[in-house]
């Protein structure tokens, strides 16, 4: 490790630039020490490994900042790192109340029929929903797409990559949780693809092929995206964001052009499998009222469609159709059925998680997965990351290499780790069963951990450099961002993240202990089984709350 000091008099920062490298925008906090009234500022130099610098280290106390460098970084003092444990800790108990409270409103109100609200059964049976929502979805995403292309090429002066960034993607998990896949049905991705169909009109439907192996796929291209995001800073490069989208977009119309329907979202889109396995703690889901109707019904609309809407987008039919991993909240089935048998109903948010009809070892392996993924895209963020990284290349291996393995790594140990609680949970069970079984059972019960630790990382995103999407939306017109700075304090944001944290291990430890209920039928049985996942639990929650008690990096410079 390489440690600059250098000596601010007067209370003075000697400002740092020209700090360019392949993969730029991570700009980390520093800390900050008072010797005789003099702030003296440590600031990793990554000298030697400009393949993967641009960590800019902040401040952790407010200091006065001389005239910003012309290369392009940003005067992030407003961002200060400060410490204060009673506003974190005021902050968590409201934001658990809070969490806590909205789950126990879905419960209450679980079983309830939400189209007999009449505004909501206007607005599922209406031609304008979802193109109410599509429109401007697509308008809002062809002004991203120029700016990636054609702004700034620096993240925090590019419109594009701030909207997309820091608004959409922090944002869009949490439309899992409240709505299901709604997103999937307003992505601009697959309207393209809708609109190919339109002149192509493919019948060829998904074989055994992409049923059985597409989670696969899509396992593959999300690793794919975020270990290239990690190696050459796709995110915090605009073109190369643009890039990964128009290579998307590609294989969208290569599918659609190819197979009937949305079966590049149902089987193959990298951002379908992260929303299939959330959406499971949505807390509405669209079910048949009766299903006596369904099995006697000559119409199948559902799946056929009618004059109103097409048909299911995702290929499935009244009753057999189950839970919300698989619907994207498109309501057609609502408008198209003859019989008015369908029903949108409210449920205990993560409920499918223990009640969904088949155990799938892919979407189980898929969610732990998501575990590894979520700890490295936080790990690296972090000023530890640098260190890791000279570790491994002190084995002789060049950065890149070192990078790869550190991911795989991340990626490879929880797995590990959860085999051998596997393996343990089956022993313990009353009738023995596999280690293969076990897996996949209680990799549903990791899904609400892998939310709360990919919104609280997002929620760092979003509300330390909230105010940049305000200068983005004017970016729009003027093509400059004329704002930025964070929305929270630190200690809000981390008392947000803790929240996030405490209530995802309590989710994903009830969860488990659910689906222990189901296998077992005796509390005491389920106790005994859910208790190795509790251990590899905690550790899960004890790495997020190191992580989140980190200064993290922000995006831009």
């Amino acid at each position: 490790m390489f440690w600059l000091l250098v000596a601010l008099l007067s209370g003075s920062v000697l400002a740092v630039s020209d700090i360019h490298s392949e993969h730029t925008g991570h700009v980390m906090p520093m800390q900050n020490t008072t010797v005789n009234n003099t702030i003296v500022a440590e600031q990793v130099v990554n000298s030697g490994h400009e393949e993967h610098t641009g960590h800019v280290m902040l401040a952790q106390e407010p200091v006065i900042t001389g005239e910003q460098a012309d290369s392009g970084g940003h005067d992030h003092s407003s961002m200060v790192q400060e410490k204060s444990p009673i506003v974190t800790g005021i902050t968590f108990v409201l934001a658990s109340i809070l969490l806590i409270g909205f789950i126990f409103f879905f419960r209450g109100l679980a079983g309830k029929d939400l189209l007999e609200f009449s505004i909501i059964n206007k607005l599922m049976k209406s031609r304008a929903y979802p193109l109410m929502l599509q429109i401007p979805t697509f308008i809002f995403f062809i002004f991203i797409f120029y700016f990636f292309f054609f702004g700034s090429l620096s993240y925090s002066r590019n419109p594009g990559s701030i909207l997309a960034w820091t608004l959409w993607w922090p944002l869009v998990p949490l439309t899992f949780i409240l709505f299901g896949r709604i997103w999937c049905v307003i992505c601009p991705l697959p309207i393209i693809g809708d609109f190919v169909q339109k002149f192509i009109h493919p019948a060829r439907r998904p074989g055994r092929f992409l049923v059985k192996y597409g989670i696969w796929i899509t396992d593959g291209i999300f690793i794919a995206i975020t270990l290239f995001d990690r190696l050459y800073g796709m995110v915090d490069t605009p073109w190369l964001s643009g890039s990964v989208f128009v290579l998307i977009l590609f294989g969208v119309v290569i599918i659609s052009a190819t197979y009937e329907r949305r079966t590049f979202c149902k089987h193959i889109c990298f951002l379908g499998g992260v929303s299939g396995n959330y959406s499971m703690l949505s807390g509405i889901s669209i079910e048949t009222k009766n299903p006596e109707v369904c099995a006697t019904c000559k119409a199948k609309a559902c799946f056929f469609g009618s004059g109103k809407a097409p048909g299911c987008p995702y290929f499935s039919t009244m009753p057999a159709k189950a839970g919300m991993r698989n619907c994207n909240l498109c309501a057609s089935c609502i408008k198209n059925c003859p019989n008015d048998n369908i029903a949108l109903k409210a449920r205990s948010i993560a409920s499918e998680l223990w009640s969904h009809a088949k155990v799938s070892f892919s979407e189980s392996f898929f969610a732990k997965l998501m575990v590894g993924i979520v700890i490295i895209q936080n790990l690296g963020m972090l000023a530890v990351w640098s260190d890791l990284q000279r570790v491994v290349m002190g084995w002789g291996f060049g950065e890149k290499v070192a990078i790869t393995i550190l991911y795989f790594a991340a990626i490879a140990i929880p797995l590990l780790l959860m085999s051998i609680t596997s393996f343990i949970s089956s022993r313990l069970q009353s009738v023995k069963g596999s280690t293969a079984s076990n897996f996949a059972a209680f990799g549903y019960a990791f899904i609400p951990i892998d939310v709360a630790g990919h919104l609280a990382h997002n929620l760092f995103h979003l509300l330390a450099e909230g105010k940049s999407i305000i200068g983005a939306f004017a970016g729009l017109v003027t093509g400059k961002v004329a704002f930025e700075g964070a929305l929270a304090s630190s200690p809000v944001i981390s008392g947000l993240q803790f929240a996030l944290i405490g209530v995802g291990g309590i989710g994903t430890l009830y969860v488990a202990y659910r689906i222990a209920l189901v296998k077992e039928g005796s509390v005491l049985g389920a106790i005994k089984i859910v208790l190795p996942h509790t251990l590899l639990l905690l550790v899960i929650i004890g790495i997020n709350i190191f992580l989140f008690s980190t200064p993290m990096a922000h995006r831009g410079g």
